[in-house]
């Protein structure tokens, strides 16, 4: 494909560019019309007018400068073909000066038939005053043929009579030869994409049937059969959303806006998902009106790539903003001039660049070398030509232009650079990459070499013509074979050649050639230089509007059938001369006596016919008679030299009897012929068996000569003891001789081991002798690698007599392509094998990913990721090592898979390489790299450490050991631990942000939200189950004192060491939370009252002894006040339990502080109502 899209754009090139040429055409019709009256002209002297000086005025003439110096051909002649004017180009293309041009006649210029078209193009123009496009061609003096594109127009001169005929041509030899290249390359491509994994469609426009292959419907979920062939089956499946856009895109399309149909949409699969696919297409059949009858294209699945271009998608927003954001600041004409695909630089005459524009398509960071010499970056000799080149353009003001190589980054580049001159001391310089250009001249270069070898070496007759019915390229057969020279021949017609007799047969054959599309055989005759014809069979095949021909010459073989046919019309008469009847006729006396036995032949007997001239007359065949007494005469005059005749003659019973009559003469002295002595011979038998024969014999000439497979036919040479010891070869059939390289008339006698001495080799002549010995016919395929052959054959072997016959088949073909099959199949299956094991890690990786998603914790990730990646790696082993903290600074062991871990499970991050440069680091046989600190020699195994790295910060690194580095194992490694990365630091990040919206920053505790959430929670437990739950509140005492006499630092330093005190001081389901200011709350899940009373003396005793140290100084006298409840004794709601035990902190100081008070029980259950049940609401 890479191919096809630069013949694609090397053709848009091309055709931009006759796009100029057509404005320019167009401009100088203009001025031509504009002008025309201000043309001198000296009708009478038949001077040379001057046709483009007068379109201006006198002066500077700026059109006359654009004609001379533009990249084109330019000319005008008169209406007889004499050239009056021709531009620059024009006479290079031609190799004549102004002076020898001007004044010529078009046919002493040009060969008769190129001349004759020329002149006949002239006068269309000059009949319908008009211009004219055309194509036409010119030799250029180096022998070779140019395409131009040519528009010729009308042109008057002042004073003159007659019109004149002017012509502007651009050289398309190029542009025509790349079309043809991107044909053939076109075709290469619709064979691949035929063999390639994607979906193909064939959809006729006027039925609305659509041909599905059977790869979209897999991409589908779908059999084969489960999808028929109308459009619906499409568009059920097409998604809703889809529908119009893709329509749209068809339309733009069929309206010629695009030149191909492609549209991205979602197809409904047979499990109710959808798949996105991406449709191309192309319309390959119009109909009279421009509608298209015929589109084809392919599917091709691309969901993985949009779930990607998802996944990136919310990434690309911010920058795609800051890209707008940036596009709109620019002014447009600097958008414009940095659009150009060139290198634009303004250079002085030392080669100093004083501005500097890169390519539109430059990397970023390219080098400016504005106020820098042009030594700077150029090699050493480009600079010194570049230089020459600059003081040449300044000296002499015209523009230079070039093209150079020089290696970049290891590979050869080719540029065009294009100099003027701008002011005195400076110049333009715009450079061109032609690399992809140069690349595809190179390739056409190499096809063409090809091919020019193939046509030089074929030992046929090989050529290129097109369905017209011209030649366009021929090989040096057709010299040695009909005398012509090659360059003769080229730009002829093939019926110029023909035998009359032959043509309408050939005409034929090349219309069916045409109209078919498909391979045709045929046979005529072709006229050679020395006017005599030659036998010439055909194979032809046309290709868009060529037609390649292989053709044959075979006038020794129908010369040998000629003769073959002749020596058996001689061998029929040897095998009826017989003497049965007898006549003897006296041309003297005119007396003639016939035998009975002729008489007999008849069916009479001796007497119902008399001896009598006038007796033959009666039953002898009128047509017969005139000839036989002619006959008589030539051989009695002596025109020729015997006598022998086929008579028919009457039978009695009304039948056709044929005699045979031959006979010799007698002379008498004088010279004179006196009498004639025959024999009479019933042929009759003979006549009908020889027709018969005759017709079995053709039949079996034309079985043998039109086979393709060989045949012959051996007798078996046999020893004074009867064993057979060689065969004789009887008959060998065209295509048996063409196969073994030898005619029939030298094979016909000869011995098979002389001949073929191979076939004793190869056991085939021992087969033979058990074909002829046992009478049981052989069936073989073997390959026959003797004698000068390397051929597959498969033959069969049957008995003929005391001998065999063989036909036989080269299948080389067949075997390199059983063979190349093979091949193609191993190769597919190791690519879906790929693909398979591609699929099954991406579905592993698409599992693991949405495990570690679902994670709610990092330690949930850490428990199961080794057992996850582990399917991703068979066969090898390896870790996940996570960063700790940043006060401990060690990269610990978090998850493990495989029987081998060589690396220790704690290490600090300096002894890992990969984690010192955050990339990856690779350590085995295949790559000598400095081992890391925290792994074991692995030996033959290889390992890699590859940082994860997620929102630039390294989390950890995952360690794999694995006996195959192979750069897809190592591209797997590299996404999964991008996965794992991304995963670990979202989960880490939820955390986070969930241990802030539930804790109080200052003491760690649990802020007052999740106290409430907590309790409620916890009282609808208890009521499920039926127990209690115990409440603290804390309020630090005088707490004030702290803020003022110290300040508010150590009044924090004081609430996060009580905080602390109640973290260490409660159980793993017990909840310590920061109610307000001072005040702390611990609820105690199934705890009893008098546990919960005991658990607040411990903890008031234990704040009591604390020692808190500031700024150099310890803080006394820390005590508080704790108020103690329970559920559900003090309430059955959270918010009850809760103001009981607010209700005896306040009495704990009231009391006095630094001591624990129990809430009071309220006056209902004192008074001893029953308790309402647990199971009602408590919030």
């Amino acid at each position: 494909m890479a191919e096809v899209d630069d013949l694609r754009r090397l053709v848009q090139q091309l055709q931009a560019e006759n796009a100029d040429l057509q404005c320019q055409v167009a401009t100088l019709q203009q001025a031509d019309h504009n002008q025309r009256q201000g043309l001198p002209q000296d009708s009478d002297s038949g001077k040379s007018l001057p046709i483009l000086g007068c379109l201006q005025p006198q002066g500077t003439d700026p059109f006359q400068d654009f004609v001379t110096y533009a990249p084109m051909l330019a000319w005008v002649t008169d209406a007889q073909g004499t050239m009056t004017y021709a531009n620059p180009d024009w006479l290079a293309m031609v190799d004549l000066t102004e002076q020898e041009a001007v004044g010529q006649s078009v046919e002493t210029l040009f060969p008769a038939a190129l001349a004759q078209n020329y002149l006949q193009n002239n006068k269309w123009v000059l009949e319908h005053q008009t211009v004219l496009e055309t194509i036409e061609q010119a030799p250029l003096p180096d022998g070779t043929i140019h395409t131009y594109l040519v528009r010729k127009f009308p042109m008057q001169a002042i004073g003159a009579t007659s019109t004149l005929v002017g012509g502007i041509g651009v050289d398309i030899t190029e542009l025509k030869q790349t079309e043809a290249a991107l044909r053939d390359s076109e075709a290469r491509w619709q064979f691949a994409i035929e063999g390639s994994g994607d979906g193909l469609w064939d959809w006729n426009t006027q039925t609305n049937e659509i041909f599905f292959s059977h790869q979209w419907k897999a991409m589908l979920g779908y059999a084969d059969d489960e999808i028929g062939s109308s459009l619906d089956e499409r568009n059920s499946r097409l998604h809703p959303d889809d529908k119009a856009q893709c329509y749209a895109d068809l339309e733009r399309h069929f309206s010629g806006e695009t030149p191909i149909y492609q549209n991205e949409h979602r197809m409904r699969c047979k499990d109710g998902s959808y798949r996105w696919i991406l449709d191309r297409g192309k319309v390959i059949e119009w109909d009279a009106d421009g509608k298209p009858l015929r589109v084809i294209g392919t599917h091709k699945d691309i969901s993985e790539r949009k779930r990607g271009e998802a996944e990136r998608k919310q990434a690309e927003i911010h920058q795609q903003q800051l890209t707008i954001i940036l596009r709109e600041s620019e002014a447009t004409n600097r958008a414009i001039i940095e659009a150009i695909p060139d290198l634009l630089l303004r250079v002085g005459r030392d080669g100093t660049c004083f501005s500097f524009l890169p390519p539109a398509d430059a990397a970023a960071g390219t080098f400016l070398p504005v106020q820098n010499n042009l030594s700077e970056v150029l090699p050493p000799k480009l600079f010194h030509h570049q230089l020459q080149r600059v003081e040449r353009a300044l000296s002499t003001g015209e523009l230079q232009t070039w093209e150079h190589q020089f290696e970049k980054h290891g590979q050869l580049c080719h540029e065009e650079v294009r100099l003027a001159p701008c002011g005195t001391d400076q110049c333009l310089v715009i450079v061109r990459d032609v690399s992809d250009r140069k690349q595809i001249e190179l390739q056409l270069q190499a096809t063409a070499e090809e091919l020019n070898r193939f046509f030089s070496v074929s030992l046929d007759l090989l050529c290129i013509g097109d369905t017209s019915g011209y030649f366009h390229r021929l090989n040096g057969q057709w010299e040695k074979t009909l005398g012509y020279s090659v360059q003769e021949m080229q730009g002829t017609r093939y019926i110029d050649y023909v035998h009359p007799e032959d043509i309408d047969a050939t005409l034929a054959a090349l219309s069916s050639l045409t109209q078919q599309q498909e391979v045709c055989n045929f046979v005529n005759r072709y006229r050679c230089a020395d006017g005599s014809y030659r036998w010439i069979e055909w194979r032809s095949v046309p290709v868009g509007h060529l037609v390649y021909g292989a053709a044959r010459d075979i006038t020794d073989r129908i010369q040998a059938e000629l003769e073959l046919q002749s020596t058996k019309d001689q061998l029929d008469l040897v095998l009826q001369a017989s003497a049965e009847g007898y006549w003897d006729w006296n041309l003297v006396t005119e007396e003639i006596y016939f035998s009975p036995q002729w008489k007999a032949m008849l069916g009479y007997a001796n007497h119902e016919l008399d001896n009598s001239f006038a007796t033959w007359e009666a039953v002898a065949f009128e047509a017969d008679r005139g000839t036989a007494l002619q006959l008589v005469d030539d051989y009695n005059s002596g025109r020729v030299e015997e006598f022998s005749f086929t008579q028919r003659f009457h039978h009695k019973d009304g039948s056709t009897v044929h005699i045979l009559s031959r006979a010799i003469h007698q002379k008498d002295a004088a010279g004179r012929v006196i009498r004639m002595v025959g024999s009479h011979l019933d042929v009759t038998a003979i006549v009908a068996i020889q027709a018969a024969l005759q017709t079995s014999e053709m039949q079996l000439a034309s079985v043998l000569n039109s086979s393709l497979d060989g045949i012959m036919a051996f007798k078996a040479v046999r020893d004074r003891l009867g064993t057979i010891v060689d065969f004789e070869w009887l008959l060998s059939n065209p295509a048996a001789c063409e196969m073994v390289g030898r005619t029939a008339e030298y094979l016909l006698g000869k011995r098979l081991l002389d001949e073929l001495p191979g076939n004793k080799t190869d056991g085939l002549f021992d087969l033979y002798v058990q074909v002829t010995e046992s009478g049981n016919p052989v069936r073989r395929q073997f390959h026959y690698s003797h004698d000068g052959f390397d051929t597959w054959f498969e033959n069969m072997a049957v008995q003929l007599g005391d001998g065999f016959a063989v036909t036989f088949s080269d299948i080389t073909p067949l075997k390199r392509s059983e063979h190349d099959l093979q091949q193609a199949n191993q190769q597919l299956a190791s690519r879906v094998d790929e693909l398979n094991q591609h699929t099954q890690q991406m579905q592993l990786l698409s599992e693991m990913s949405d495990f570690l998603q679902a994670c709610l914790t990092v330690q949930d990730a850490y428990q199961s990721l080794g057992a996850r990646v582990a399917p991703l790696f068979p066969s090898s082993s390896g870790g996940i090592f996570m960063l700790t903290d940043v006060a401990d600074y060690r990269v610990a062991q978090v998850a493990t898979w495989g029987p081998k871990q060589a690396s220790a499970p704690e290490f600090i991050p300096p002894a890992c390489r990969a984690l010192c440069r955050e990339h990856l680091h690779q350590v085995g046989p295949d790559c000598l790299s400095l081992g890391c600190g925290h792994a074991e020699s692995t030996q033959a195994l290889t390992t890699f450490c590859i940082p994860l790295l997620a929102q630039g910060q390294t989390l950890g690194l995952l360690y794999l050991i694995t006996p195959n580095p192979s750069q897809s194992v190592q591209q797997l490694a590299r996404t999964v631990t991008e996965r794992i990365a991304l995963a670990l630091a979202n989960l880490h990040l939820r955390e986070t942000l969930q241990q802030q919206s539930i804790r109080d920053p200052l003491t760690g505790l649990f802020n007052r939200r999740y106290l409430e959430e907590t309790l409620t929670r916890e009282v609808q437990r208890a009521q499920r189950q039926c127990h209690t739950i115990g409440v603290i509140m804390l309020d630090i005492d005088h707490f004030k004192r702290f803020n003022d006499t110290y300040g508010h630092d150590a009044g924090d330093r004081v609430l996060k060491t009580v905080g602390q005190l109640l973290l260490n001081s409660v159980r793993g389901s017990d909840v310590a939370c920061r109610y307000g200011g001072e005040e702390m709350l611990l609820i105690l899940p199934e705890s009893p009252p008098e546990v919960t009373l005991a658990r607040a003396e411990e903890i008031r005793q234990a704040l009591s002894l604390l020692q808190i140290s500031y700024s150099g100084l310890t803080l006394h006298g820390l005590s508080a006040s704790l108020g103690v409840a329970s559920f559900p004794g003090h309430g059955l709601r959270a918010g009850d339990v809760l103001k009981a035990a607010d209700d005896a902190l306040y009495q704990a100081k009231a009391k006095g502080r630094n001591q624990v008070v129990v809430a009071t029980v309220p006056a209902i259950k004192v008074a001893g109502e029953t308790r309402a049940p647990l199971s009602r609401d408590i919030s």
